[in-house]
């Protein structure tokens, strides 16, 4: 008899043969499907759904998982012709080379729309792979929707139908779905802005990647269908299938189809398998944890937090009910390392320039004494040092070791470097301490050494003249999350640095390219630069969005009645250097008004719940409006 037990109001717990769990909140509920849970989109925990969804068309011989993908979308197809490669597989465990997330208008607030779905092929037409297909495992979104299309194509349902029919319905989870069937359901959770401001709920409109919702209870629910002996969903052989992975280099991500993980070292030292799968969307957040040999259960849903921070409190409830078990699992604390006063002769060669997730980072070797990073970070830097180990590895230091008082740091970050595929990385041993329970151990690549770019004079001189500007985000629809959260990017680049912008290699005078190819990595993005009506116009080539430049951006006049929307081309103007004036907004149905600080921080949002519609324009700030075409807001 299964036993379930609601840890929190957004958490629980489900364990075979266990009759009880310390409860450590007040909100509980036993064996039953009458809860008052808030449902919560669980972020790319939905690609457990699509994973499963395809697993049983394999088993029902509809889909060969080792089958390129246009065996099932004949529409399918890339600029790159290498994309012919990529299997069904490939998808799932994130190695087809695909370089990330297309959708412009993928996240919405308080609203839905099939666009994303519609148009995926047809932007995908255009896009180059970031590796070859099977090389390693990168994160990719698309791959998730493409599941979701192939599904589709091979049942003739909808993905939202058929998850419905063939893993919701069997499971009794009356509370699961997508936006196309729970859209705006009274038992939402709330979510939050600047911890205390009510804003609009969040829907992903890629279904199979990120936008099945759920309660902390159903889905618990759904992942003990992977126990060992439950073929509610799926057969062993496919259990055991998904929850494997062919990675052997510790630094590479171990994906399995569609876990995140599926081995973690202190639960292996114990003989449990543990897989999990996180998800994120802007104001929602989940983990599911699993022991499938031993029968436990476990998510974490949230509104705000993050999903690492879910799953650090899943795997603090999965050690709780392993110790019911008779397990204990460890998280040791570090080691000191023995550490030398220099750097062996053949690292120096390693001195360089590197391309990391976050921008670049020069290693340098300082009188061959120790290791010095300095990392640069949008117009920001950071330096870090690292002593010689006995190991044959660099530990991170803590102060400075010119000084003679610097020590390890207490979470410890251990870096080696290592060839592959005839590219330099960095790769790290990190730990954290992991809740007050001991430290969680994480190894990944951290680092490509930068190719060198040799451009002339005046490609450079072209990206110099664009240093420290800003473009404004103007493409996406009215309801589209990045007005609220990423509505102006920016050039930096450093005048050591020769040949690149950030973390992108400078092709010509109007393009830059993602130069990160690195196993375990996420979302890369190449960048057009083009002019419209005199406009300069910075267009994210493979993620469908676009920004104006700020030099396009007019003073907000003092006798402005009414503004004139245009679908996904918003309006911009900044704000005098006087500011204080307060507004009222007349807005139509399907347009929306965001007003920013400035430093570009969000002060205002119609879709901030109850703050209804008078604005004070904040001094030389900048404020938007976006709509549908037709449509008139007007300002008193």
């Amino acid at each position: 008899m299964k036993k379930y037990k609601i840890i929190s109001l957004f958490a629980a717990v489900m364990v075979a043969s266990i009759t009880a769990l310390p409860a450590i909140a007040a909100e509980q509920a036993d064996n039953t499907n009458e809860t008052n849970e808030k449902v919560i989109c669980i972020g790319s925990v939905s690609k457990m759904f699509a994973a499963t969804a395809v697993m049983q068309l394999a088993e029902q011989g509809k889909v060969d998982i080792d089958a390129p993908v246009t065996d099932y979308l004949p529409d399918f197809y890339m600029a790159d012709s290498r994309y012919k490669d990529i299997t069904v597989r490939m998808l799932m465990n994130h190695t087809s080379g695909i370089m990330g997330t297309t959708a412009g208008d993928f996240m919405l607030l308080d609203d839905r729309d099939a666009q994303p779905h519609d148009t995926l092929l047809k932007e995908l037409n255009s896009q180059r792979l970031k590796a070859n297909p099977g090389d390693f495992g990168a994160y990719c979104n698309d791959g998730f929707t493409l599941l979701e299309l192939i599904v589709e194509n091979v049942t003739d349902m909808t993905f939202t139908e058929y998850v419905e029919a063939n893993i919701c319905k069997p499971l009794d989870m009356q509370q699961t779905g997508s936006a196309w069937n729970m859209f705006r359901a009274d038992n939402m959770v709330e979510t939050f802005i600047g911890g205390n401001v009510r804003f609009a709920l969040d829907y992903c409109m890629d279904i199979g990647s990120g936008g099945i919702f759920s309660t902390a209870e159903e889905l618990t629910r759904f992942g003990s269908t992977f126990f060992k002996g439950d073929n509610t969903l799926l057969s062993e052989q496919s259990k055991k299938e998904m929850a494997s992975t062919a990675v052997t280099d510790k630094y590479e991500e171990g994906f399995g189809l569609g876990w995140d993980s599926v081995n973690y070292a202190d639960y292996e030292k114990a003989g449990v398998q543990v897989v999990s799968k996180g998800g994120d969307v802007i104001g929602q957040h989940a983990s599911l944890v699993i022991a499938p040999d031993e029968e436990i259960s476990v998510s974490v849903l949230s509104s705000g937090g993050s999903s690492t921070g879910n799953q650090i409190m899943a795997m603090k409830l999965m050690d709780i009910a392993l110790a019911e078990k008779g397990i204990t699992i460890e998280h040791p604390e570090p080691q000191p390392m023995e550490t030398l006063d220099s750097v062996p002769e053949k690292y120096l060669s390693y001195a360089d320039t590197y391309v990391t997730s976050t921008g670049m980072c020069v290693v340098s070797f300082p009188n061959q004494k120790y290791m010095e990073i300095t990392a640069f970070y949008g117009d920001k830097h950071e330096t870090k040092q690292y002593l010689y180990t006995t190991e044959d590895n660099f530990v991170l230091m803590d102060g400075s070791i010119e000084s003679g008082r610097a020590v390890q740091s207490k979470n410890q970050s251990l870096l080696h470097f290592t060839k592959r595929n005839g590219i330099d990385y960095i790769c790290s041993d990190d730990s954290y301490e992991f809740g007050g329970s001991g430290n969680m151990e994480i190894s990944s690549y951290t680092a490509q050494r930068a190719e060198k770019v040799n451009i002339s004079d005046d490609i450079q001189a072209a990206w110099d003249a664009r240093n420290g500007k800003k473009y404004y985000f103007y493409s996406g629809k009215y309801s589209n999350v990045y007005y609220s959260e990423l509505p102006s990017i920016k050039f930096n680049i450093n005048s050591e640095i020769r040949g690149y912008v950030d973390s992108y290699k400078i092709i010509d005078n109007n393009h830059l390219e993602a130069a990160l190819v690195m196993p375990g990595g996420r979302d890369l993005q190449d960048i057009e630069m083009r002019m419209e009506n005199g406009t300069e116009i910075l267009d994210i080539t493979n993620c469908a969005i676009e920004f104006i430049s700020e030099d396009a951006i007019e003073m907000i006049p003092d006798d402005l009645t009414e503004i004139q929307l245009h679908t996904k081309q918003a309006t911009w103007f900044r704000i005098k250097d006087t500011g204080s004036r307060t507004i009222n907004l007349d807005m139509p149905e399907n347009s929306a008004v965001y007003v920013y600080d400035a430093y570009d921080r969000m002060i205002y949002s119609s879709y901030m719940t109850e703050y209804g519609n008078a604005v004070t324009l904040p001094e030389n700030g900048k404020i938007v409006f976006i709509g549908e075409d037709g449509g008139t807001i007007k300002i008193n």
